[in-house]
């Protein structure tokens, strides 16, 4: 049986969180955006708002005296509150326009949903999107995906891609049921979205060939299929995230720390700790979805840990 819950429930499904060797590309100034030149491959960051997730929903397990520790060795204020940047990457190779996530749509938060507002200020109509990938399900960067209407896609012209793993999950009819509380609402959402999309949407497994230069880069954990994207040209490389390291000072300096977003902690501490140690030994760049805007940098060591150097 198809999901297709009504408007109320994909509403609902925000409320269902609790309150809340390579050279490194060079990146080029410009007014719409940063734009990074990966070999002949160019990108750009594009904002969807920001969303926001309680500090005690996002670290459920870290003592409040030890994160206010971390940021203030950083010259950070302690937060109260985690309000994440959506960093949307817009990759141009050849004739391709290539979305890598599509943002919340106007139905998740408030302060979420500018994605088509920031192209078209670019310069970047929706029609002339021609891929879409998705690093995961999650609605920050599904439900972007629906036109405000929500009964057709946003980017009607594109052939859509999510990891095979990952569209399982979403489309299995017992993933509402079976999720954890504050993941069923979501699901719900998600499942209406690729139902909506329908043949629109292709999988695809970890290593695959997405356009030239473009492939999957399994990152699982924080979702059961979760992938990043690795985008290559010549001697560069750099690794659009998603949320495989969602924040500027715990992903990097404390990847160890259970994440209450995460489905699988464990798995997800492991690709974390893989993860940072391939992008810091291979200066590889890195976009990361819910890092300070536009997210683009490097992964560099910091004794046994790591840190975030923005472009």
């Amino acid at each position: 049986m198809t999901l297709d819950p009504t408007r109320r429930l994909v509403l609902g499904a925000a409320a269902a969180i609790p309150a809340l060797g390579t050279l490194a590309p060079r990146i080029v100034r410009a007014r719409a955006s940063d734009v990074v030149a990966v070999g002949d491959i160019r990108v750009r960051v594009v904002s969807d708002g920001t969303v926001t997730l309680p500090v005690s929903f996002t670290l459920p397990e870290t003592d409040e005296a030890d994160l206010d520790a971390l940021f203030r060795e950083n010259g950070a204020e302690p937060p109260r509150e985690f309000v994440n940047q959506t960093n949307v990457t817009l990759i141009e190779t050849g004739n391709r326009r290539i979305l890598v996530d599509t943002g919340s749509g106007p139905t998740f938060q408030a302060s979420a949903g500018r994605l088509e507002e920031a192209l078209l200020e670019m310069g970047v109509d929706p029609q002339d999107v021609t891929d879409v990938i998705f690093t995961h399900g999650h609605a920050d960067h599904l439900w972007g995906a629906l036109d405000d209407f929500e009964d057709g896609p946003r980017f009607p012209n594109a052939r859509h891609v999510m990891g095979e793993a990952e569209y399982a999950f979403w489309t299995d009819p017992a993933t509402p049921q079976t999720a954890p509380d504050w993941l069923q609402g979501l699901a719900l959402g998600a499942a209406r979205v690729l139902d909506t999309l329908g043949d629109r949407v292709e999988r695809a497994g970890d290593g695959a060939e997405l356009a030239p230069g473009i492939s999957y880069l399994a990152t699982p954990g924080h979702s059961p299929g979760h992938m990043s994207v690795l985008v290559a040209s010549g001697a560069d490389q750099l690794v659009v995230g998603g949320d495989a390291l969602t924040n500027v000072y715990v992903s990097f300096q404390r990847p160890e720390w259970p994440l209450g977003t995460d489905l699988d902690r464990n798995q997800a501490i492991a690709t974390r700790l893989s993860l940072l140690d391939r992008l810091a030994s291979d200066r590889i760049g890195l976009v990361g979805y819910h890092l300070p805007f536009p997210g683009i940098g490097y992964v560099e060591r910091k004794g046994r840990a790591f840190i975030f150097a923005s472009g």
